[in-house]
This record gives C-alpha cells, sequence and structure tokens, in this order.
C-alpha cells in the first residue's frame, strides 16, 4: 500500500482509495462475493445475506447445476458467475465488487480429495492462497475462509485453537496450510479469519448424502440396518444452517476481532463418538440394527473446545444433532429425497463420474450465468 499525503487514506495499486475501514463502510450496501456458494453450506449462507440487505456474487464451477440457489429472493441484488477459482480471470470477476469474501470452495472430505491429490493442492491451497493475493490487490478487507476441525487429526483431550494442528489426511493437510498462508497475511487493512467447522450435517438446498449423519440416517430410514466403522472415534457436529449463521457472525463482528484469527464453529455438548451417533439414530428411527465394525488404523479422533467463538463473538449454535437426524428422516421418508445415493448427493461419485480436472475443463474464463433457472 502507497499512502496518498492529502487525505490520510490508502490505494489498493489500481488506484481505488482505501478507507482505514476498508471497503466494508457503513451506510452502504455490502456486497459479499460467496466462493463456492451454490455448495452445501453456501447454497444455506446466500439466502441468509440476502435476507439480511446483502447484495451477493456468487463464484462457482456449479458442477451441480444452479437449482441449490434457484429460489433465492435475490431481485437484482444476486450475481452468478460460473468459473474455476484457480484462475485469477475468475476470481477477478467474482470478487471485482464485493467489500467481503467468503470462500467455501474446494473439495472437501477425504475421499473426494484422495481422487487427485495434485488437483486437491491447486484447488484446496494453491487457489486459497491466490484468493488471499486477489483480495489484496482488489482492496477487499475482509475474508471468512471455511477450514475444518480436522485439522486437529488423531488428538487427546478437549482441543482449542492454539493446539498445533495434527492432521492425517490430504484433506486436513490443505485446511491447515491454507489457514497459515491466509492468516499471515492479516494486516491493518486486510482482515482474513478461518472458521473451523466441525463435522456438517442436516439438510440444504444442495443435499449431501456423503456426511456421516445424513448418510446413516437415510440408510436407517430405506434399510433398517446402519454400520459403525470402529465407533470410539470422536467428532464434533454442527448443523448447516449453524454454520451459516457462525460465517454472518463473523463477517459483521468489529474487525479487530477476528482479523487474523482462528475460531473452532460448534458446541461442546454436540462432541459425540460414533458409536452415540449410531445408538442416536437407532433411537429416532425406531426398528434399526445398529451394526459396529472394525474401523482403520489411522481414524482421525478429536473433541473439541467452542469456548473462543462463544465468548469472543457470541456465536452459540441453535441446532442438535437430534434435529438434524428427525429432519433427515423425514425428508427420507416423504421422498422429498427420492434416493439418498444418487451421485448429485454425492461429491465422490460426481468426482468419479467424470475426472475434476474435466469437469473443470474450459472454466478458467468467467461466464456470467444470466438469472437463476
Amino acid at each position: 500500500m502507497q499512502h496518498n499525503g492529502s487525505n490520510g487514506h490508502s490505494s489498493n495499486g489500481n488506484g481505488r482509495p482505501v478507507t482505514p475501514g476498508g471497503r466494508w463502510a457503513a451506510g452502504r450496501r455490502r456486497h459479499v462475493a460467496v466462493i463456492g456458494g451454490a455448495g452445501f453450506v453456501g447454497s444455506v449462507l446466500v439466502p441468509r445475506l440476502l435476507d439480511r440487505g446483502y447484495e451477493v456474487t456468487i463464484l462457482d464451477a456449479f458442477l451441480y447445476g444452479t437449482e441449490s440457489v434457484a429460489d433465492a429472493d435475490h431481485g437484482d441484488r444476486l450475481h452468478l458467475v460460473r468459473g474455476d477459482m484457480r484462475s485469477v480471470e475468475s476470481l477477478v470477476a467474482g470478487c471485482c465488487h464485493a467489500d467481503a469474501i467468503v470462500h467455501l470452495g474446494g473439495l472437501v472430505g477425504d475421499p473426494s480429495c484422495d481422487v487427485d491429490e495434485q488437483l486437491t493442492l491447486e484447488i484446496n491451497l494453491d487457489a486459497t492462497a491466490m484468493i488471499g493475493e486477489v483480495a489484496r490487490g482488489l482492496g477487499i478487507t475482509r475474508l471468512v475462509f471455511a477450514s475444518s476441525c480436522a485439522v486437529y487429526g488423531d488428538s487427546d483431550g478437549l482441543l482449542d485453537e492454539d493446539t498445533e494442528p495434527a492432521p492425517v489426511s490430504m484433506y486436513a493437510r490443505t485446511k491447515a496450510d491454507s489457514e497459515r498462508v491466509l492468516m499471515a497475511a492479516a494486516t491493518d487493512a486486510f482482515c482474513p479469519t478461518a472458521l473451523r467447522f466441525g463435522t456438517f450435517y442436516g439438510l440444504s438446498p444442495r443435499p449431501r448424502f456423503d456426511l456421516v449423519v445424513n448418510l446413516l440416517t437415510a440408510k436407517a430410514v430405506r434399510e433398517g440396518s446402519i454400520s459403525i466403522f470402529g465407533g470410539t472415534q470422536w467428532r464434533p457436529f454442527i448443523h448447516v444452517e449453524d454454520g451459516a449463521d457462525s460465517i454472518i457472525a463473523c463477517l459483521e463482528a468489529p474487525p479487530d476481532a477476528t482479523r487474523g484469527q482462528i475460531f473452532n464453529v460448534g458446541y461442546e455438548g454436540e462432541n459425540r463418538t460414533l458409536c452415540e451417533v449410531g445408538e442416536l439414530i437407532g433411537q429416532l428411527v425406531p426398528g434399526t440394527s445398529v451394526n459396529v465394525e472394525p474401523g482403520s488404523a489411522t481414524e482421525a479422533n478429536y473433541r473439541v473446545s467452542f469456548e473462543k467463538i462463544r465468548t469472543e463473538l457470541g456465536f452459540v449454535p441453535r441446532h442438535t444433532l437430534s434435529d438434524g437426524i428427525l429432519e433427515i428422516k423425514v425428508a427420507v421418508e416423504t421422498l422429498a429425497i427420492s434416493d439418498y445415493r444418487e451421485a448429485r448427493y454425492d461429491n465422490v461419485k460426481t468426482l468419479r463420474a467424470g475426472s475434476a480436472a474435466e469437469l473443470l475443463d474450459g472454466l478458467a474464463t468467467p461466464v456470467p450465468v444470466q438469472g437463476v433457472p
């Protein structure tokens, strides 16, 4: 940044003045770019942002179509850009009008990341670093990055944000490395924040049944039997709607509370072993047979503290695991989800049906999506 001696404001290098508060200024409509905004979390977040008066641009590859954002009550405040977040051109097209970026893009979960490890590094790590650079170049003050409690790996005790990450998977390593890159870039003019989400569950406009709670509940309803592998490993669980609300809490907090900060997102009472999850599903879906099978020797295992986000941002989740199990149960029973095994509900099946590289081919040049079908 070079200072403009006439008014004490700085320039972002493109000649655009940047106030000390950045472009995230009071008294004007705020514009949020949501990278991956048509995905599981993004399609819940975007309508919430619109309801709160934000203007939103979604930058997404739309590998699963645009149906997940079709019902957003957007007027002229929702803009869609189809592109590849590995492309600077796509990032600039999707973010050039934004005051803040929410980065939800990337390959999610261990199985998806193991399909093509080089592509995973390009998408989950290299592109994330570039998103930070583009944000700073455009004078965008705020960046909220979706990380994961999976960075804790196989660790004992109640873990907090000061616990050294010990990832045991490619997915978790890319999240931990991305955090380090973004947090190191924090300055008075750039406010990056990482949210380490627990294991997601619940319904979304872009449903997923490769998530353990959703999958096991659907299997219990349809087949009357579920299998738990290992079962003693701990996970923190978080409803997708609570995850979206935590992002908004972060966006709307004072910059000094979030600049360069990492927050675990969840609630201590929702730290559960997988056996406990299976038992709860068995109770809420009567007649379910719950079978415990041997697990892998390298299973991740972590219990997490959420005191920091509760005390510093005032965020507490509203949903319980029981709420999520029951809503999935109803969706499957009423055929709102006709067949949970369809590839469109499973990231790995989609990636294997056509390689991820092929699915992204041609998206380096961004394409505005006219309207929302």
